[in-house]
């Protein structure tokens, strides 16, 4: 939404108020904007992390006024998350204009605390406005979620020049999000015994997070490439035939965005399956395939192979799910959302 900002009215300055989380950093700082770090700290679930939230939280309105009395921005976009709360909140109660993107199936609790301030709510999914309480049911605007254009027009060549990838085979992208998750890696690494039968035609680019376990490029004859971290996933996406994924908002945008079908292991420790909603889309479209995560290893490399392997068997079931990926795609919503912040000044 930045970029398309800057194309709709270049001389717009943008600032990002984000969390002093170290992965905050690590994605903003390499772009060309301004980077607030606010000492904010999510809700905690127990009662002794109550004092430090509420330190942090008051810290926190302190630097959201400072910081929009200087600024005095058109607009404040929040981009959901509880880094969002002390601005948005404060820049409404000073009459600035105020929005807010809700990209997961189900708002979490900072945006359900947000919605009241917010003048408009912008959505990834029709079914989210059911989620919201009824007064401000009116506010939301389902448009798709923004990602960046350079994702659909990434090259190939170039992508697996990039990550050391062969030309003859196809590419099968296991991410698990910035941080990586756990239980994919395991589960992938578990089956790679079993994907040597496809070592002549396939070949895996696996971004593992940070510090998470990874598998062995050389194992069983199947080659893959591990990465702990990605700041180019347009190459990425670009090299991927197929995905083994978690069920992000974003990550199920940037799916339907650059046409890439996956197979879906919704993060399971949230107490709304918000990511189970998230990949329902695609599941019911026939663009990926859920593959739930059970925790065990042995249990989800079960459900991996049952789901994984007849895709990579099937060339022409791969093909129906690329064509039902591409069909999602709400290629506009960055510039719509854009479109609204660029109207305030």
């Amino acid at each position: 939404m930045a970029e398309e900002l800057v194309r709709l009215k270049p001389q717009a300055r943008i600032v990002f108020a984000c969390s002093s989380r170290d992965i905050d950093r690590r994605i903003l700082e390499p772009l060309p904007y301004a980077l607030v770090p606010q000492p904010v700290r999510p809700l905690p679930g127990r009662l002794p992390g109550v004092p430090g939230f509420l330190r942090a939280w008051r810290r926190s309105r302190k630097l959201a006024r400072n910081l929009l009395g200087d600024l005095k921005p058109a607009g404040v976009l929040g981009l959901g998350g509880f880094a969002a709360a002390p601005v948005v909140a404060r820049a409404a109660k000073a009459g600035m204009r105020t929005a807010m993107l809700n990209p997961d199936a189900i708002p979490g609790r900072a945006n359900r605390y947000l919605a009241r301030f917010a003048e408009v709510i912008f959505t990834q999914f029709d079914s989210t406005r059911e989620h919201f309480p009824g007064r401000v049911r009116g506010k939301v605007r389902c448009v798709g979620c923004p990602v960046r254009k350079v994702l659909a027009g990434a090259d190939r060549a170039e992508a697996l020049r990039h990550f050391a990838l062969r030309d003859d085979r196809r590419t099968l992208l296991v991410l698990g999000g910035s941080l990586g998750a756990e239980s994919i890696n395991r589960a992938f690494a578990a089956l790679r015994g079993e994907l040597g039968e496809f070592s002549d035609a396939w070949q895996a680019l696996h971004v593992t997070g940070p510090q998470k376990a990874a598998s062995d490029a050389s194992g069983g004859g199947f080659l893959v490439r591990p990465v702990e971290y990605c700041d180019r996933m347009d190459l990425a996406y670009a090299a991927a035939d197929l995905a083994l994924c978690r069920a992000g908002a974003v990550t199920v945008a940037e799916l339907s965005a650059t046409g890439t079908p996956a197979v879906l292991m919704p993060y399971p420790h949230h107490a709304d399956r918000h990511q189970q909603l998230n990949a329902s889309p695609l599941a019911e479209a026939g663009a990926g395939r859920i593959c739930q995560d059970a925790g065990a290893v042995e249990s989800n490399t079960r459900s991996l192979r049952e789901s994984l392997i007849p895709i990579m068997r099937q060339a022409s079931l791969l093909q129906a799910m690329e064509r039902a990926a591409v069909e999602l795609g709400r290629p506009r919503a960055a510039e719509t959302v854009a479109a609204w912040l660029a109207a305030g000044g």
